[in-house]
This record gives C-alpha cells, structure tokens and sequence, in this order.
C-alpha cells in the first residue's frame, strides 16, 4: 500500500483539518504505513478497494472501505469502539494546527454518528474533512 496514502488516512483525524500540509517525522510515518498495511490485511481489501482508498476516493464507500477507516482509526486511537477519543484528537491534531481550531472541530463533529462503528468512521472523516480549507484557486 502507498506510503503517502497512509500518512493521508492518518491524518484524517490527525491531520485533515489543517490549513497547511503536515509533516510527519519518519517514525509516524512508518507507524502509519503499519497501521494501514495491517488493516488492509486483516480486512482483504481487494485491489479495486485499495485503489479507492489510496485516490482518497470515500463516495459511495463499501463496507470493507468503511471498516478500513474504523480499524486504522482504533490502530492511531483516534477511534476506541465506534467513539471519537476526544482527548486522542486534541492531543494529535491540536500539535499541528492549535488547541482552538481542533475544538472548533471537535465541536462540529463529536456527535456524528453511523449506523455501526464503520459507518461512524467514514461520517467522522467527512465531518473532518470539511474543516480543511478549500483549494486555492490560480488566476
């Protein structure tokens, strides 16, 4: 699985609301990687599952898709469950983009809820990801 794709799953909850890129060291980003190539073993990704989830590609997501989110989630703690680990995300995001923005996140998204865990996950990284900026347009 592409590194790159997993340190941007990580950084979903981790990262994703941003208003500037995130560098992580070379531990977290291995760490990530980990993360990720564990879950898509434990849950068989097919080939056309993992190529959506590296293209960052959640529209119309399939289970396996949506349990991939939960259990990278639960592997970087941000998830414990089906619950948002509020004091995980603060902790984490709070490092990259201060304490304000991530409450300001938190807020939003704390009470997003699925029909299951993995549901939950794909909701919480759409809550999420509505707090990165939109792209920049060039003249």
């Amino acid at each position: 699985m592409n590194s790159y794709f997993v340190i941007a799953l990580s950084a979903v909850f981790v990262a994703l609301a941003v208003a500037s890129p995130i560098e992580l060291n070379e531990d977290q980003k291995a760490l990530a990687k980990q993360h990720g190539e564990q879950c898509a073993a434990e849950l068989n990704l097919t080939e056309e599952e993992k190529a959506k989830v590296k293209a960052k590609d959640f529209k119309n997501p399939t289970e396996n898709i949506k349990c991939f989110a939960n259990c990278f989630f639960e592997k970087v703690g941000t998830l414990k469950d089906g619950e948002l680990q509020e004091s995980v995300v603060l902790e984490k995001l709070g490092a990259f983009i201060g304490e304000e923005k991530t409450k300001a996140a938190l807020e939003k998204c704390r009470s997003v809820k699925g029909e299951n865990k993995c549901e939950t996950a794909v909701k919480l990284h759409e809550c999420f990801e509505s707090f990165k900026p939109a792209a920049e347009v060039k003249a």
